[in-house]
């Protein structure tokens, strides 16, 4: 955000859930405003009673479907857009992709790297991910999904070796070899647990 944004900027965070995220981008980043956004009416409460009286003039958080994002903001009403997460839990991502699309012309993903090997295989077998049907994307689908909305990747990074809820004995032992792991061109888009992409309109 520090990299790709000027300062007093209008924020949009997508999936916020109880505003965990929302509030670090805010106490890092300082935005002029900054709305968190989930279909989670529960967490958005929490999120809203977290507020304190001092920010209430840059923070704020609301119900919303992100499939319907594109009526409940007008165009271009934000300087970013942060996806943090999110992507993989939606049964239509592409139409999410779609509706968000029009209210910036820049947007950050953090999303699982459907490259990852380990993490396919605890996608599979995973009782918890299989309950929620958690799914990880191929990174040049989730690119060309941003792409015919208008958007071209900027910089795309992937890192940290240990895949989203991976068990704890497998990550201890990961750590070890991450940090070389990371610093492997080729190998490290295969084995780094994480994708982060900036996209922004061409």
């Amino acid at each position: 955000l520090k990299e790709n944004t000027k300062e007093n900027i209008n924020i949009l965070d997508v999936g916020c859930g109880d505003g965990t995220f929302t509030f670090e981008i805010l106490k890092k980043v300082n935005p002029k405003r900054i709305i968190g956004f989930d279909n989670a009416q529960s967490a958005i409460r929490v999120a809203n009673n977290a507020v304190r009286a001092k920010d209430r003039e840059k923070i704020k958080f609301l119900y919303g479907d992100a499939y319907r994002a594109h009526k409940m903001f007008k165009r271009n009403s934000f300087d970013i857009i942060v996806i943090r997460g999110v992507l993989h839990h939606l049964y239509k991502p592409k139409q999410a992709i779609k509706a968000l699309s029009c209210l910036s012309n820049k947007i950050i993903v953090l999303e699982s790297n459907g490259l990852n090997p380990i993490q396919k295989i605890i996608e599979n077998v995973s009782t918890y991910h299989i309950k929620r049907e958690e799914k990880s994307y191929w990174p040049p689908t989730l690119n060309k999904w941003f792409i015919d909305n208008g958007f071209k990747v900027k910089k795309q990074l992937f890192f940290s070796i240990v895949p989203y809820f991976c068990p704890e004995n497998i990550t201890r032992l990961l750590k070890l070899i991450e940090p070389f792991m990371e610093k492997i061109p080729f190998i490290r888009m295969f084995y780094c647990g994480t994708n982060l992409i900036y996209y922004e309109k061409q």
